[in-house]
């Protein structure tokens, strides 16, 4: 190992050339990386007269939420070309003499980038198909969201808490009776994909499928099915203990002028960060009439339509973080998470050359310390951003969950246009599934759909146009949403949040002392906390639990990724896969940087499935060596099993067609 190296005036010649060397050994390790295939569920090729289930806001709809293919084909070819100027495309609302809003960097995927993974190095499974178990889940899960979007975080966990407008229908056994927390979550549980002892449809074979790493790291635990106590946690441990929000998002730091982690107030320099949030209205959502849904899907711009309390608050209910990510700067909760490792105490991770070699005499600043990994945060999300973009724009161009509910209505009201008559086939099959054939039959959750469409009842106060009447009350199962604009103006899958997440949160575990120092041993933190009821304050968590700080990261990539699915605008596996891809893109990044490094450096990550992942440099020079070490419970895992294990096996066999 050689780190004893001359630098010194004169010696620019040398330096430029290692220079130039290491870019090459960086590109060489880019080039070497597995590359993955491209493959998207194929619906977008195997339901020829439409798309019912494709990306297609923006586009000119008719009566019943449709796309002509010819259009649809257009659009799709100015996307994958790439074509500057969409081909001539215009936003649907324009042409209608409406506001319109814009699809929002649909070619960015075409870009490149000279430091981590290409985005075509990296990928996402199809996405669930139409007609599986696991789609009509997800929407159940999206649905039953909405419908407890202002029940506190601490009361989801309580089977008596109380929805206040919601009833049993007339000849339920419990007719007329409020509905409570554990009522929606027993009809989720009727569901074969959160019941352990059904094989849901579209499993084929004993393979680990990517639906069955999906189920198995769900909202459910082992062999319980789905119960209360993990309802909308997500697919790490750290997110599945203590209570549902991460401390990132409610503890602030020690500053100078007297504040307490407690307070909220996270030190930004001579400013402060305020914990508390804008407070959304309750029982406030959208588009929950079939002419508001058609408006949106033809682009017309309806945002802004929300109204605010006048006060703010530490985060309480579903509808406040789904407010949160609303507005979020999109790397803004892990770059407040940053700062509160910084400013109460926490170590980096002692692989760094301070640490192991310079101690004494040195301390971090631009390199190991605190605008080190501040920059990184921001870093990573960019490329995080671009990758995912690829994703959705030229890879899935999957719709948003507000399309399939509307699907769903409108072939159980018997308007399906010219819609394709196996995608029909297959969504009267997820129909089935919710029990809206029979509702009272108590073996499926026919109930669910039942409370959807009375809280959409209770929530629509304007009078119902001509429009609306295709679809009855009694089902009228659109998605009640959040925003008053519903979904961005670009496709479900992946999700942009759950992809810095990913990012920004495994450069955080990176770099910080993660996994052997517990959140608690943080200066000002001894407890775990939870916003107080009808207070301005935080209250002390009452149960048992002590993640290490590397757990409370993971928890802090669940919420804010959820969030967006509390809010109606993605669905499970839009979270889950892109947190890996988000994960993968940071681990290039840090791999590639090692090459930089002119001393021995060791950084180590557990990644959201269990692995332990080193990346280490001997600093030496021109070809300077980096390895990647995987483990997982203690025995090896190949780079390659690693790189490529989210999206190895598709499991796409076709469901039902």
């Amino acid at each position: 190992m050689n780190i004893q190296r001359d630098f010194s005036a004169g010696n620019g010649t040398d330096r430029a050339e290692e220079a130039k060397a290491r870019r090459i050994e960086a590109a060489k390790l880019a080039a070497a990386r597995p590359r993955p295939t491209q493959v998207s569920n194929g619906e977008e090729a195997h339901f020829r007269a439409s798309q019912p289930t494709s990306f297609t806001k923006g586009l000119s709809h008719d009566e019943w939420g449709l796309v002509a293919r010819n259009e649809y084909e257009v659009c799709r070819d100015a996307l994958t070309r790439p074509d500057p100027m969409m081909s001539g495309l215009a936003i649907a609302a324009e042409g209608r003499g409406k506001p319109a809003r814009r699809w929002e960097s649909p070619l960015a995927g075409h870009y490149f980038d000279n430091q981590g993974p290409d985005m075509d190095a990296v990928a996402m499974a199809p996405a669930p198909r139409l007609g599986s178990s696991e789609l009509t889940a997800e929407m159940a899960t999206v649905y039953a969201m909405a419908l407890l979007r202002d029940i506190p975080f601490q009361d989801l966990a309580k089977p008596g808490s109380v929805v206040e407008h919601l009833t049993f229908p007339k000849g339920h056994g419990k007719a007329g009776e409020r509905v409570c927390v554990g009522d929606i979550v027993d009809e989720l549980r009727k569901l074969a994909w959160f019941d352990p002892e059904k094989t849901p449809k579209g499993f084929y074979g004993t393979a680990l499928t990517e639906q069955e790493k999906r189920r198995r790291k769900a909202q459910w635990d082992g062999d319980k099915g789905l119960t209360i106590d993990v309802l909308f946690r997500g697919s790490t441990s750290g997110a599945k203990t203590g209570p549902y929000l991460s401390q990132f998002m409610l503890v602030g730091t020690a500053n100078r002028t007297g504040n307490v982690p407690t307070d909220g107030y996270i030190g930004y320099g001579t400013q402060v960060i305020d914990q508390r949030c804008e407070v959304a209205t309750k029982k406030t959502d959208f588009m929950t009439r079939w002419s508001d849904w058609l408006e949106v899907q033809n682009g017309v711009d309806t945002r802004g339509g929300e109204a605010y309390e006048d006060r703010r608050r530490f985060l309480t209910t579903p509808r406040d973080l789904a407010t949160y990510v609303h507005f979020d700067a999109l790397y803004q909760a892990y770059l407040n998470a940053c700062l509160i490792l910084l400013g109460n105490g926490g170590s980096v991770d002692m692989g760094n050359p301070i640490s192991q070699f310079r101690d004494e005499t040195s301390e971090g600043f631009a390199t190991w310390g605190g605008p080190h990994i501040l920059s990184l945060v921001t870093e990573v999300a960019t490329r995080g951003l671009r990758a995912v973009r690829r994703q959705k724009f030229q890879v899935h161009r999957r719709a948003r969950p507000e399309v399939i509910a509307a699907r769903l209505a409108q072939v159980a009201s018997g308007h399906i246009g010219g819609m394709d008559a196996k995608a029909v086939k297959l969504i009267k099959q997820m129909l089935h599934e919710f029990g809206a054939d029979d509702p009272l039959d108590h073996t499926r959750p026919g109930l669910l759909l039942h409370w959807v469409a009375e809280h959409n009842g209770a929530v629509s106060s304007a009078k119902a146009s001509g429009a609306d009447k295709v679809i009855p009350p009694e089902k009228n199962w659109l998605l009640p949403m959040a925003f008053s604009e519903g979904s961005p103006m670009h496709p479900a899958y992946g999700a942009g949040h759950a992809t810095v997440a990913g990012a920004c949160v495994t450069i955080l575990k990176a770099f910080f002392e993660s996994e052997e120092r517990y959140l608690t041993a943080l200066d000002g933190i001894d407890r775990l906390y939870e916003a107080a009821h009808g207070k301005d304050a935080l209250q002390a968590w009452k149960g048992a639990s002590n993640p290490t700080i590397a757990q409370e990261l993971d928890k802090l990539a669940a919420n804010i990724s959820i969030g967006r699915n509390m809010a109606g605008v993605h669905y499970y596996s839009d979270y889950y896969d892109s947190l890996r891809l988000g994960e993968r893109i940071a681990a290039g990044i840090l791999e590639e940087q090692m090459i930089g490094y002119s001393e021995p450096v060791r950084k180590s990550f557990t990644s959201f499935d269990g692995d332990v992942v080193t990346l280490e440099t001997d600093g030496g020079e021109t070809a300077a060596s980096v390895t990647m070490t995987i483990r997982r419970d203690g025995a090896p895992v190949t780079r390659e099993d690693w790189w490529l294990r989210h999206v190895s096996d598709y499991g796409i066999a076709a469901v039902g067609v």
